[in-house]
């Protein structure tokens, strides 16, 4: 089923009727489709934006009086619809900011948000919606995972800028050491890896992997260690402190990790003060450098603990 399939009844009406007469590329090339009240309607790609008109034709140009601007209502039916009619549902969900939708789409939204006690209880008056445009590139980690698992797991850190298929990568990273023979425990704090709705992942993360959805990292990763006896534990995006702490203890038990965080480079990385003991204590044996110069998950180097180059960009 194609991505325009998937996603058609999601929206509300109107916006439902535009989007039908809309060709099927503009969602299949799509990252993000966003939705912003009074504004307009955006298909974003690798490198351009469409504009959607409300006669239907897609523009590359903003051109103010001739883009559809979604309306309040059309803002929540959409919502709405993406929550399955459950007003319980929707308040569970706006607390954390997004939804997950059948087939692993994560949609952000954005709105007022609703306090209590100085805790996020829900939101209201949503003006955005982006809809992520879930991803499987299988097969896309095969050139890189001779460094990774040969002759076994080597702990490894994925370095990337935004949106260069970090997560891509580290989906099929895990599906691989998945399929072939290790337990992995997944934290997959933003649904964006494995894609759980209703409790089933809608993306593949192989046949061994056990997953704590919407889970915070660093609880996640240590109820992982004591409770799922995992080979290696693999989460998207570390930063914090807490986590940091979470991988010094997972490491010292012994487990492999392999995660992904946001930098541009081995030097960028060794600035960053909370992870210095991690890098001098070489807990991962490899990092993989990420660039989007070409192409979705396009490797540019591959380092050792010692941060020495070891990728041969032949293989």
């Amino acid at each position: 089923m194609v991505v325009k399939d998937k996603l058609i009844n999601y929206f509300g009406k109107n916006i439902k009727h535009i989007l039908n007469n809309i060709h099927f590329k503009y969602f299949e090339n799509a990252e993000e489709i966003r939705i912003r009240l009074g504004s307009g309607i955006i298909f974003k790609t690798f490198n351009k934006e469409y504009f959607i008109l409300k006669n239907m034709i897609v523009s590359e140009i903003f051109l103010e009086d001739k883009v559809y601007k979604p309306t309040t209502e059309d803002i929540n039916q959409t919502i709405e619809t993406m929550s399955d009619y459950s007003i319980y549902a929707l308040e569970q969900e706006l607390k954390n900011g997004f939804i997950t939708l059948k087939g692993g789409f994560r949609v952000g939204i954005a709105g007022k948000v609703i306090l209590e006690k100085d805790k996020i209880k829900t939101m209201r008056n949503i003006s955005s919606i982006n809809i992520r445009i879930a991803r499987e590139i299988k097969g896309c980690s095969n050139h890189i995972l001779p460094y990774v698992n040969k002759p076994n797991i080597k702990s490894t850190m994925i370095i990337s800028p935004p949106n260069c298929g970090k997560t891509t990568l580290l989906r099929d990273i895990i599906k691989n050491i998945s399929d072939y023979k290790e337990n992995v425990g997944l934290v997959d704090e933003r649904s964006e890896i494995a894609g759980t709705y209703m409790g089933k992942p809608q993306l593949d993360v192989g046949k061994r992997t056990d997953i704590l959805d919407r889970c915070p990292k660093s609880e996640g990763m240590l109820m992982l260690l004591r409770s799922m006896a995992p080979n290696v534990i693999a989460v998207d995006e570390i930063g914090s402190d807490e986590d940091i702490k979470a991988i010094e203890k997972i490491a010292n038990s012994g487990v492999k990790i392999i995660c992904t965080i946001h930098s541009y480079s081995i030097e960028d990385i060794k600035q960053k003060n909370n992870i210095k003991n991690i890098l001098n204590n070489k807990i991962f044996e490899r990092y993989i450098v990420l660039n989007r110069k070409n192409k979705v998950c396009n490797v540019d180097n591959i380092y050792n603990e010692d941060f020495i180059s070891i990728y041969n960009k032949g293989d």
